[in-house]
């Protein structure tokens, strides 16, 4: 099926999933409405490719655990998608949380929004999009230095791996109040994380073979070649440091590390 009709269709179930999730709080027709619910998520569940099972991807409903939800009171959220009445489900999601809430209708608008000087601590991103679609717009805001939380929201399960790990977690559509909660309980985790001081930026003691390849493949942001080849560096602080930012999908400062005099 074309992408853009798996794309157009998996909008409509999401929206019909978040008014049915709204209906049943609201209304005494509950129980219909989570009949609507659980039958677009059948839908769902039909449309959608089978081969994340093959790549290893999982973007499945994550448990749900308990975890501090005022820690994101305050935050800036970046809602990046082509439809509006999704960004609004959204939005409304993220203020019950209290955060400070920007959108944009498309990845080059988002970009701009980055290089002009917001800085998201947390971005959802639509891959399927007119234009620049969600993930190369990933890899230029981690270009671009941007190290927020990154979730991706998407119908497609079919994903590489190279561009899966440009991301801290996936959710597919249609999806839920719990599972945008369940994809960031893993924020609190994700950003205590701490890299290395730039005073190693200029020790890396590697060949320029090993250098130049790093950071081809930094500037592409192929997170799995990165990984690969860092792996195979013999043990170093050279190779601490690279682990770290790899680990914090630090693009920008491994290329800086290689590129500073």
């Amino acid at each position: 099926m074309d992408k853009n009709v798996i794309h157009n269709i998996d909008n409509y179930l999401h929206q019909i999933v978040a008014n049915a999730e709204y209906i049943s709080k609201n209304s005494e027709l509950s129980e219909y409405a989570q009949k609507i619910q659980d039958a677009a998520q059948r839908i769902d569940a039909l449309i959608t490719d089978s081969t994340a099972i093959k790549n290893n991807i999982d973007i499945s409903k994550n448990a749900f655990d308990v975890f501090n939800l005022e820690q994101f009171t305050g935050l800036n959220v970046l809602i990046v998608d082509d439809v509006a009445e999704n960004i609004k489900i959204m939005k409304n999601i993220f203020e019950t949380l209290s955060c400070n809430i920007c959108s944009s209708m498309s990845g080059e608008e988002a970009l701009e929004l980055i290089k002009g000087g917001y800085k998201p601590d947390i971005i959802s991103m639509d891959i399927v999009m007119p234009g620049m679609d969600g993930s190369q717009t990933i890899k230029e805001i981690r270009l671009a230095g941007c190290n927020a939380y990154c979730i991706a929201v998407s119908a497609l399960k079919n994903q590489k791996n190279d561009v899966v790990h440009l991301f801290n977690t996936w959710i597919p559509k249609p999806f839920t109040t719990q599972q945008i909660l369940s994809a960031l309980s893993a924020y609190e985790i994700t950003n205590t994380n701490k890299c290395i001081d730039d005073v190693a930026l200029f020790e890396l003691d590697i060949n320029n073979d090993v250098k130049a390849k790093l950071l081809h493949f930094a500037k592409n942001g192929a997170y799995s070649d990165l990984e690969r080849l860092i792996i195979s560096l013999p043990k170093s602080k050279s190779k601490e440091f690279l682990n770290t930012a790899l680990k914090n999908i630090d693009f920008k400062l491994i290329i800086k590390s290689i590129v500073s005099p």
